[in-house]
């Protein structure tokens, strides 16, 4: 249930917001700074006939949204908020060497939004992504596999 101050906060900073535009304030601005981090959680399989690792992972990316930017004092000391991510911007980060046609996370979590306009945004997805395996010396052999991520559109 949102208090009277985080009711009006998320009315007042989504007077005007549109989540398709990115959130810069000029050009000069562009391309935007998205930091990314990724988290093994699983490797749920490696196939080597297919040349295919299948992963469960957290991804953390963190942006600046100038929109999103509060007074605490004039929201009864709210300093975060839990947005849904169809309500905001988000960077359109792809897996470029996927296996399956999947680029995109697999559950829409919450963002959390600072009153600084900072956004943290921790998805987790499930990833088939391409591999080279080479086992011509196993099994004393060693395989390194990449997940290259990257903006669909800002190539």
């Amino acid at each position: 249930m949102m208090s009277d101050a985080e009711d009006r906060l998320m009315v007042d900073l989504f007077r005007g917001y549109n989540s398709l535009v990115q959130p810069v304030r000029n050009k000069t601005e562009l391309p935007m700074i998205i930091k990314i981090a990724m988290q093994l959680v699983l490797l749920i399989n490696v196939d080597e006939k297919e040349q295919v690792m299948h992963t469960n992972v957290w991804l953390t990316l963190r942006w600046q949204d100038f929109q999103m930017r509060w007074d605490p004092k004039d929201y009864d000391g709210i300093t975060q908020i839990r947005v849904a991510p169809d309500k905001i911007w988000l960077p359109d980060i792809v897996l470029f060497n996927n296996a399956d046609g999947n680029y995109e996370v697999s559950f829409m979590c919450n963002a959390l939004i600072h009153h600084s306009g900072d956004v943290l945004w921790v998805p987790p997805a499930i990833y088939k992504s391409s591999c080279i395996i080479d086992v011509e010396f196993f099994p004393f052999d060693d395989q390194r596999c990449s997940l290259t991520f990257g903006s669909w559109t800002v190539l």
